[in-house]
């Protein structure tokens, strides 16, 4: 097969069936494994596929989660990058969180997340340039000293293993993290309760997600069984 009518073959599979792996492309057309998974790989980075699990593939029959990081952001990671070359860094700010929201709130923060011990590196070299900037605020800190209505930026720890996806060169959360960290860090505490419930129930019914790696995170940051009974609460995996 040539790759072009191979790449339609797959697609047409992936039409008619609620999910496309390897194995399956080799007992329907006879690719092997390795070729296989090249092809679905191919089609996963063109968006022509999205992951639904460990090798499994469909069409997108929803929306995907998209987000530009802005210019400030870029600017912000970019430097930091030059500045501490072997650290990892995320950076998004408050918008990110805008089409997930009912009730919608003003967030003019700037995250920034990196590893564990670069945060207070990261903390100091900021607060020497932003007035505002906060080192893994907790409720306290949040409630008393931060108003997410006035531009700051928020240092934290980047969780290993974090769902994170690529934007021209600069990594930014992916949908996965964000469900699990608005249950989780204390600065997003202002998207917990019954505004997550709705998140869950909308993100479910609009977007595409990847739920065993969305539950892989949460198993990582301890609130697996919170994510899952959301889930399932919204949404019916079958």
């Amino acid at each position: 097969m040539k790759m072009n009518s191979t790449k339609t073959n797959i697609l047409d599979f992936a039409a008619t069936h609620s999910r496309v792996n390897a194995s399956l492309l080799n007992a329907a057309y006879g690719l092997t494994t390795v070729t296989a998974r090249q092809y679905l790989s191919a089609l996963y980075k063109s968006n022509d596929l999205v992951r639904i699990g460990h090798g499994e593939y469909a069409l997108p029959k929803k929306q995907i989660f998209n987000y530009t990081p802005s210019p400030e952001v870029r600017n912000m990671v970019e430097g930091l990058q030059k500045e501490l070359p072997f650290a990892d860094f995320c950076g998004y700010d408050g918008s990110i969180f805008t089409p997930l929201q009912h009730h919608l709130s003003i967030n003019k923060a700037i995250y920034i997340e990196t590893n564990r011990d670069t945060v207070e590196s990261v903390f100091f070299k900021l607060r020497d340039q932003i007035h505002k900037v906060f080192r893994q605020p907790d409720r306290s800190v949040m409630s008393n000293y931060v108003d997410l209505r006035e531009p700051c930026v928020i240092v934290k720890t980047l969780v290993t293993e974090a769902p994170l996806t690529s934007v021209g060169g600069i990594k930014v959360p992916a949908l996965e993290k964000l469900l699990v960290d608005i249950l989780k860090d204390d600065d997003l505490d202002y998207l917990s309760g019954s505004e997550a419930s709705y998140i869950y129930s909308m993100v479910f019914e609009l977007f595409t997600i990847n739920v065993p790696k969305l539950l892989r995170y949460a198993r990582r940051r301890g609130i697996s069984e919170t994510v899952d009974n959301l889930i399932h609460q919204d949404y019916n995996n079958d």
